[in-house]
């Protein structure tokens, strides 16, 4: 009777074991999945159906007042499919700045409306391939010259990294010249 009494506890700790290293395991994992990463970017001139037009290359050389747009399409996984399910809608930023600080934030993310809308298109991409695309941008002008950054942070302003980048926050460049 001893011997059962024993094999019993050593069973049940042993099974209280393996789900303690599961969770140790398995918990982290879930936790740093990012809502999503930016797969595409591309500082240009302007956007037409829904892609960026004229793309600047390191350098925007503009006419002073004229705008310059981050276009980007997202790539998102459960977690965020998880938060439009729930809100109805998930933030995502554009952080302008320059060396003197930031500017301007943006938020360009999914609205209520887009969501609504495009809902059932969204879950099937995501049923199909096991994350769903969205593309967004934003617009600047009244820059002064000189190197200026975008800081792309998540609904919860944490910065957000480059598809297949590793986990250093995503932060697109460009220097801005004036034309004459």
């Amino acid at each position: 009777m001893g011997v059962r009494v024993i094999n019993r506890k050593m069973r049940c700790f042993l099974s209280l074991g393996f789900i303690l290293v599961a969770l140790h395991i398995l918990v982290p994992y879930a936790i740093s999945q990012p809502l999503f990463e930016v797969d595409r970017e591309s500082f240009c001139k302007g956007v037409q159906e829904r892609e960026p037009m004229s793309p600047f290359s390191g350098v925007a050389e503009i006419r002073e007042g004229e705008s310059v747009f981050l276009w980007m399409e997202i790539r998102a996984g459960e977690r965020a499919l998880t938060m439009l399910e729930a809100k109805k809608q998930m933030s995502i930023y554009h952080a302008w700045a320059s060396g003197k600080g930031v500017t301007d934030i943006i938020d360009i993310g999914i609205k209520e409306k887009n969501w609504t809308e495009q809902a059932a298109a969204i879950r099937n991409q995501f049923k199909k391939q096991g994350f769903f695309t969205w593309r967004t941008y934003s617009a600047k002008r009244n820059f002064k010259e000189g190197r200026w950054y975008v800081s792309v942070l998540d609904a919860n302003k944490r910065p957000v990294r480059k598809v297949d980048s590793g986990v250093e926050a995503f932060r697109p460049e460009i220097v801005i010249r004036f034309l004459p």
